[in-house]
């Protein structure tokens, strides 16, 4: 467990600590207070992390109304359907009696196990077909239950409500427009508030590390978009991530994490212009890119360089010879942002 601290007025970030490395990653809840208020983000769903985000948020109904502010937390809506952000949302219902809000998209991916698990197959076209069918039966089933009881999860069925992807959404006398955001995840939700210029990003913009991606719910070419979209909403000063300190200045760190994505393509490219008229595959690249480094980091390389290939692929930088085998493009065609 961490802290909690007032960012903005009527804006409460509860941070909780994560373990076990990167599968359990510290996580920022906020809580937007009102006589309806809201909790961004559900966290993890164990005992303990609900029971310490259950107390956190009486301490801040308590704390306001002291000062003479009506508060009440109600309603609680996760970015995205990962399972850091959705897992606590049953037991905080059952702990504190909010109401949760979902799109369509989220209560499509976390309505059961079984849809969880069917949302997340890649169906990877690097594996051969023995391979794919012992993940599928024996791996994924497995690893889903692992972090099922890392995460505390369960799934939800039964939301109190649904709502748009756009719209806004009045928490405490604030105007928050609800903003689509996909990329990291095809269902990501961020709220802006355009007065302050504050944004709950959810994932998309984090201020030391870089955002995951990975298939078969991300695409980089939307991510890519989203951060550009995000960059242009007026007045913007100000995200409150999901991971991490506030980010201060968030065009310049927006800016950053584009040009360090245009670079990870270069390497990609790169690497597969190495292979010649041979080709190469997704591992070989992973190896090329991180050579000297440990299995589990090119492990967790798997996912962005997936998705830089279909990317490349895309732009017609680079061909598939055979699945799973690339090459340069014989006559390579200008990327997007090199074109007039």
């Amino acid at each position: 467990m961490a802290d909690m601290r007032e960012i903005e007025p009527g804006i409460f970030l509860v941070a909780e600590r994560g373990g076990w490395g990167p599968m359990r990653p510290p996580m920022n809840m906020y809580v937007l207070t009102g006589e309806v208020g809201l909790l961004y983000e559900a966290g993890y769903g164990t005992g303990g992390s609900v029971r310490y985000l259950a107390r956190e948020i009486r301490r801040i109904e308590t704390f306001c109304r002291e000062r003479g502010e009506s508060c009440a937390i109600r309603r609680v809506l996760p970015s995205h359907a990962h399972p850091d952000h959705f897992s606590g949302l049953a037991a905080l219902r059952d702990e504190l009696g909010l109401r949760i809000l979902l799109t369509r998209p989220m209560l499509e991916t976390i309505g059961s196990r079984e849809m969880y698990r069917a949302s997340y197959r890649t169906g990877r076209g690097d594996r051969n077909a023995l391979v794919r069918i012992m993940g599928e039966s024996i791996v994924d089933p497995a690893a889903s239950w692992f972090y099922e009881k890392l995460y505390g999860t369960r799934f939800v069925n039964d939301p109190d409500e649904i709502i748009d992807s756009s719209g806004v959404m009045n928490i405490g006398g604030r105007d928050w427009r609800l903003v689509a955001t996909p990329g990291h995840s095809p269902d990501h939700l961020s709220l802006y508030d355009e007065r302050s210029g504050i944004l709950l990003g959810g994932d998309n913009v984090l201020r030391s590390v870089t955002t995951w991606l990975g298939p078969p719910k991300s695409d980089l070419k939307v991510y890519i978009q989203t951060l550009e979209m995000i960059r242009a909403l007026p007045n913007l000063r100000l995200i409150l991530g999901a991971h991490g300190s506030p980010v201060e200045n968030p065009r310049e760190r927006i800016a950053e994490i584009i040009e360090w994505r245009r670079q990870r393509l270069e390497h990609v490219l790169q690497a597969v212009m190495k292979g010649g008229s041979a080709g190469i595959s997704k591992a070989e690249v992973i190896r090329d890119i991180y050579r000297g480094e440990g299995a589990l980091k090119r492990y967790m390389a798997d996912g962005w360089v997936d998705l830089s290939l279909g990317y490349l692929l895309e732009e017609g930088r680079i061909r598939e010879m055979s699945p799973g085998r690339y090459a340069a493009s014989r006559e390579r065609r200008p990327a997007a942002s090199e074109r007039p």
